[in-house]
């Protein structure tokens, strides 16, 4: 098995073979690993941030508090001019070898951003290190349909199954 730390190493090399800007920050007191793109789906500009982290366990209430940071990250310094032809993508992602149930559900549904959620979308995922498990929701949005496929296509390139040959150096 793979360490989280050496997993997020993956997931950077994967994001900059993609054309993203990486960064190191801190989202919610976490030394977080920040992948920026933007690019053109369906006639708009969508500005994609993949914020990963990796952590000792996870909860549902810490997933949601990750979550929410990661979403105002993403709004705060590409969301200001969203609409009709541009939106924001957040894709969080925490890293861990010790997951609760409730927090594995929340992953399976579509997340909803409510009022903050105007031309964008997020989408939570955890990487499992020790099941080898990515859990996220693997279904079809039914508000933003358009950009079901780009987010399933950043997902399958950034987040690799754990116990996948790919994903041993």
């Amino acid at each position: 098995m793979i360490t989280p730390d050496v997993y997020l190493e993956i997931v950077r090399q994967r994001m900059v073979a993609d054309g993203c800007t990486v960064s190191e920050e801190y989202v919610c007191s976490k030394a977080t690993l920040v992948g920026y793109r933007a690019q053109t789906r369906a006639l708009t500009r969508m500005y994609v941030f993949t914020v990963c982290a990796a952590v000792d366990r996870v909860e549902k209430a810490g997933l949601s508090d990750f979550v929410n940071a990661a979403v105002n990250l993403g709004l705060n310094r590409k969301g200001q001019w969203r609409g009709m032809q541009s939106g924001v993508i957040v894709l969080p992602v925490l890293v861990t070898t010790a997951i609760e149930e409730s927090a594995i559900a929340l992953t399976q549904k579509v997340h909803r951003l409510h009022s903050a959620g105007f031309a964008a979308l997020a989408q939570p995922a955890v990487v499992d290190m020790f099941t080898g498990t990515v859990w996220t929701f693997r279904g079809t949005r039914v508000w933003g349909y358009a950009h079901n496929s780009l987010i399933k296509q950043k997902f399958s390139k950034y987040l690799p199954e754990p116990f996948e040959k790919s994903c041993i150096l």
